[in-house]
């Protein structure tokens, strides 16, 4: 591991303690952690959804009929009724 000497505000620094502070962590380790998911590559909204986009085609629903399903859905795991 390398270690690297960043300035930084005293607010900067208060924030950062505080948000260590409330997940349980060491400050070094939050900061660390905040780093490595920002140099971390991200996968984009498209890769993210293409197995469910794939599944989609596959079932042969309109796109109608998906946002349907997923109202009922919707509706259901709230305990509300659906009125088609």
């Amino acid at each position: 591991m390398v270690t690297i000497t960043v300035k930084i505000p005293d607010p900067t620094e208060a924030t950062l303690r505080r948000q260590a502070a409330a997940a349980g962590k060491p400050v070094e380790q939050f900061v660390t952690e905040v780093l490595e998911a920002q140099a971390s590559p991200t996968e984009t909204l498209r890769q993210i959804s293409a197995s469910a986009y794939k599944q989609f085609l596959a079932s042969g629903l309109s796109e109608e009929d998906l946002a349907v399903q997923l109202e009922r859905e919707d509706h259901a795991a709230r305990g509300v009724p659906y009125d088609e």
